[in-house]
């Protein structure tokens, strides 16, 4: 995209969404846990607040709730709300609810993935009565963030695969931008094994899915393609962007650089690459300047 169009479209936005790990910030632990600011990442939420559009963050880890998010970026000086904080388990929640009500559901994760379903008070199983050898009857097992998957769970999943549910992941992203050392995904690894040992796909629910974007926009309350997504990886962000009319960016401070955003296939191209949040920051003040009426 041009200079001029990219402007053009940066002034018609109304809501945006930012990632986290590699975007505003950078650490060895998941959903900013102990990490640092990249240059940039405060003023441009502020720049996004004090302009009057709509924002939220978007990671596609798991682990922890909303809540506990937002804590961990406000420590870091970030101006969260609760409610801006969006995770693939606030997806897999709300599309279980829409797609299956009450029915029984297996559900593998920590608090971050079960607070979002208890919440809707959606019909959780019991896994340890599951394990001991009760029937589930599950219509759908969900697979988020859990480091204590092992045999007993992959049998009793499997099983009710075998029976007729459906397999739903969180994210199957492989792993995630970091410091130091390589952050290994959990949700596909275990998603992927469950598929081979049954022979049914799974779905994905977080980034890029259809599921993900139909909740981000309705969070930000604003159409498709008045949103910005911004981030660091071509597969999770910017194909999120390019399959839903939706302005992306690329930002080269975590996964993806701009030789591979050269280098990839369309429906994963970026509208723009920059080096930095403090790049976008600027283009966004001069987006927001071009947009305002002048005086006659």
């Amino acid at each position: 995209m041009n200079p001029e169009e990219l402007t053009r479209r940066l002034a018609s936005v109304r809501g945006v969404m930012f990632d986290i790990d590699g975007c505003l910030i950078l650490s060895d632990g998941p959903s900013g846990l102990g990490g640092s600011v990249l240059p940039g990442a405060r003023e441009a939420i502020d720049l996004v607040r004090s302009s009057g559009r709509s924002l939220a963050v978007f990671t596609n880890g798991s682990g922890q709730t909303p809540h506990q998010i937002a804590d961990s970026l406000r420590a870091l000086g970030l101006d969260l709300g609760d409610h801006e904080v969006l995770t693939p388990a606030v997806v897999a929640a709300e599309t279980m609810q829409a797609l299956y009500q009450d029915q029984p559901l297996l559900v593998f994760g920590g608090v971050g993935l079960h607070h979002d379903f208890e919440k809707l008070g959606l019909n959780v199983i019991d896994l340890d009565r599951v394990v001991a050898g009760e029937p589930t009857n599950a219509v759908a097992v969900v697979i988020g963030w859990d480091t204590d998957f092992g045999r007993d769970k992959l049998q009793v999943a499997a099983e009710a695969v075998l029976a007729g549910a459906a397999i739903y992941c969180t994210s199957d992203a492989p792993s995630f931008a970091s410091v130091h050392h390589l952050n290994v995904g959990v949700s596909g690894f275990i998603a992927t094994g469950l598929s081979h040992v049954t022979g049914h796909p799974y779905r994905v629910l977080g980034k890029p899915s259809p599921e993900a974007m139909q909740t981000l926009v309705q969070r930000l309350g604003v159409a498709a393609e008045q949103v910005l997504i911004i981030g660091d990886d071509l597969i999770l962000e910017c194909s999120m962007a390019r399959a839903s009319g939706a302005l992306g960016i690329l930002v080269t401070t975590g996964t993806n650089s701009a030789a591979d955003a050269e280098a990839a296939p369309t429906n994963q191209k970026p509208d723009a690459v920059l080096d930095s949040m403090t790049e976008f920051v600027e283009l966004l003040s001069l987006a927001s300047e071009s947009s305002v009426p002048r005086a006659v």
